[in-house]
């Protein structure tokens, strides 16, 4: 049975760290220009709801299950952005130039109870897993019309684990992204396509796949982990905009770790994994100023 895992405090102290940070977790996507806001509030507050199933960590056979109800406002400043993006809760404005854009990228992973995980029976579990660092990204091409659009990005993300409040580091993650985003229906749907292979840190690495001597068994020997090549993840998404007040997020992810630097940890129990999720978004209410005043 895949573990389920409800917490409202987690994402309440995941988003107030975002918020502090000045700045972006989980992508520009029908990113809106500061010409296109005129129509659009510099405020929002919506109900939104949000599940996921998929591995418990990168290159994990255990599949656990995340639903996280909760209020999710939206503020469309100059430079912070949150809640404005397709994929990603938070965004800045850093830097901006025709098709060049300067920003910070945020990713995470959620907690783990290791006993609903084989692999790691008797090891501690897993903290909720923060990311956060620079991404400059590149449009590279731009068609007519609705024929879609092409993104590369490079991304770098220092890691940070939370235990409560009270925040560890685990590294540095890199990625390069090629995205694909094609708007159908007149634009109120949005299909976006990701490649993003990723190389991380030996303490990023040691996060999910070390075993100290401690933990060792007679199934599970001890293993230190190495930096290199974590994987490549696949990922496919839908964005369909109901009403001007109702719209609906799912997606497909895989994820691709053979030839992964630490495929021989014993914790590295899948070559290939999958992952998908849906999320719905629910305005109840907006200002009268516009994001453009």
């Amino acid at each position: 049975m895949p573990n389920i895992r409800f917490s409202l405090t987690t994402i309440a102290t995941l988003f107030c760290l975002l918020c502090s940070s000045g700045s972006n977790a989980a992508e520009v996507d029908g990113d809106s220009s500061s010409n296109g806001d005129s129509d659009k509030p510099l405020w929002e507050l919506n109900l939104a709801a949000f599940g996921r199933y998929g591995p418990a960590y990168p290159a994990s056979e255990d599949n656990q299950v995340n639903v996280i109800p909760l209020p999710f406002p939206v503020y469309r400043g100059k430079i912070l952005r949150v809640g404005d993006s397709t994929e990603k809760p938070v965004t800045t404005r850093l830097f901006r130039r025709d098709r060049i854009k300067l920003d910070f990228d945020f990713g995470l992973n959620f907690p783990v109870d290791s006993e609903d995980v084989d692999a790691r029976t008797g090891m501690p579990d897993l903290d909720l897993l923060v990311e956060v660092g620079p991404e400059l990204e590149l449009q590279f091409v731009k068609a007519p019309g609705d024929a879609g659009n092409m993104f590369l990005s490079l991304q770098l993300r220092g890691a940070l684990s939370l235990d409560g409040i009270d925040p560890s580091s685990q590294g540095a993650i890199a990625s390069t992204e090629l995205k694909y985003i094609r708007p159908f229906n007149s634009k109120r749907t949005e299909f976006i396509v990701r490649l993003t292979p990723e190389w991380a840190s030996t303490d990023y690495m040691d996060f999910f796949y070390s075993v100290a001597p401690a933990f060792a068994t007679a199934d599970r020997a001890s293993y230190e982990a190495d930096s290199g090549y974590l994987g490549t993840k696949l990922a496919f998404s839908v964005k369909h905009v109901f009403t001007d007040t109702f719209q609906l997020r799912s997606g497909i992810r895989f994820g691709f770790y053979q030839g992964a630097s630490n495929e021989d940890s014993p914790l590295f129990t899948q070559d290939t994994t999958t992952s998908v999720y849906i999320a719905f978004l629910w305005k109840i209410w907006e200002s009268e100023r516009d994001a453009a005043d």
